[in-house]
C-alpha cells in the first residue's frame, strides 16, 4: 500500500505541475510537441514517458553535468533521438526511472523490498536511460552499414549508367521511404543546398554517425574528388569491399554461434542425451540383479 501511495503521489505532483505552470511556458512547448509527433521516436518507453518528461524537462535546464551534456547530445544524435529528445528529456526519465523503476521492483518481488536491494534499484534505474540510448544507437548504426552496403550498389550502377553521383543519392532518398541512411542522406543533400562542399557534406555525415565503415568509405570518396579521379571505379571497389567484409562477417558470426551454443550443449542436452542412453542398461543391471 505505501509503495501505490507513492506511486500515486508522483503522479498527482506531476499532474500538480503542469497545471501550474506558467502560460508562456506551455506555449514555447507546443511546437515541440507538435513537431515530436511528426518525428518518430525510436524508444518505445520515450515515446510513453515523453508527455510527462517534457513537462519535467524545464526543470533540469538549470542543472549544470557539462560532460555528461556533452556526452549525452552526441549519444542522441547517433540514436537518432537528437530532433525530438534533448539532454534535459534524458535527465528527466534518469530521475523518473529512479524514482519509479525500484517500487515496481518492490511491488513484484520481494527481495527488492529489502534496502540493499532497493538502492541498487534506485542506482540501475537511473542509469537505464543510458542504457536505452545506448541500445538505440548500436541499433541505429546496424541499420546505416546494412543499408550503405546495397546503396553503394544501387549508386555504382546510376553512375556507371549515366547518372551524376549527387542525382544517384537524391533518387534513393526520394524510392526509401524511411530509415535512419535516408534520413542523413537527406541532411547530405539539404547542407549541399545550402552552399556546403559536396566534400564538406560527407565529412559532416561521417562525423555524425561515427561509425567505421562509413568513415572510410566518405575518406575515398573525399580524396577522389579532390584528386578528381572518376567516382564510378571508386563506387565499385568500394561495392565490392563491402561485399566481401560482409561474406567474412558473415563467417565469423557463424564461428561465434558455434562456441556459444557448445555451453548449453554441455549443460542442458548432453546430460538429457546420456541419461536417456544410460538410464536403460542401469535399469537392467539393478533389476535383472534381483
Amino acid at each position: 500500500m505505501l509503495i501505490l501511495a507513492a506511486i500515486l503521489l508522483m503522479a498527482s505532483v506531476t499532474l500538480v505541475v503542469y497545471n501550474l505552470l506558467p502560460a508562456r511556458v506551455l506555449a514555447t512547448r507546443a511546437p515541440r510537441l507538435a513537431r515530436v509527433e511528426e518525428t518518430q521516436i525510436g524508444s518505445l518507453w520515450f515515446r510513453l514517458l515523453f508527455p510527462l518528461l517534457d513537462v519535467l524537462a524545464p526543470l533540469f535546464e538549470g542543472l549544470r553535468w557539462r560532460s555528461f551534456r556533452t556526452k549525452a547530445t552526441a549519444n542522441l544524435a547517433r540514436a537518432g533521438l537528437g530532433d525530438a529528445v534533448s539532454v534535459n528529456h534524458l535527465l528527466a526519465m534518469k530521475v523518473v526511472c529512479a524514482v519509479g523503476v525500484p517500487p515496481l521492483l518492490a511491488l513484484v518481488f520481494e527481495m527488492f523490498q529489502n534496502y540493499g536491494f532497493f538502492a541498487a534499484a534506485v542506482v540501475g534505474g537511473f542509469l537505464l536511460p543510458d542504457r536505452l540510448v545506448s541500445d538505440l544507437r548500436k541499433a541505429r548504426e546496424r541499420q546505416i552499414v546494412r543499408a550503405l552496403r546495397g546503396a553503394v550498389d544501387v549508386w555504382w550502377l546510376s553512375v556507371e549508367g549515366g547518372l551524376e553521383f549527387l542525382m544517384a543519392i537524391q533518387r534513393l532518398v526520394e524510392r526509401r521511404r524511411f530509415g535512419p541512411l535516408r534520413d542523413e542522406l537527406t541532411t547530405v543533400l539539404n547542407d549541399i543546398r545550402l552552399g556546403t562542399s559536396r566534400g564538406d557534406a560527407l565529412k559532416a555525415f561521417a562525423t555524425r554517425v561515427e561509425i567505421p565503415d562509413v568513415s572510410s568509405f566518405v575518406s575515398v570518396l573525399v580524396q577522389a574528388d579532390a584528386l578528381g579521379a572518376s567516382i564510378g571505379p571508386v563506387l565499385q571497389s568500394q561495392a565490392e569491399r563491402m561485399r566481401t567484409e560482409r561474406f567474412q562477417r558473415a563467417e565469423r558470426e557463424g564461428a561465434k554461434a558455434s562456441q556459444k551454443i557448445l555451453f548449453p550443449l554441455v549443460l542442458f542436452i548432453f546430460p538429457a542425451v546420456l541419461l536417456v542412453i544410460v538410464s536403460p542398461v542401469v535399469l537392467t543391471f539393478i533389476y535383472g540383479a534381483h
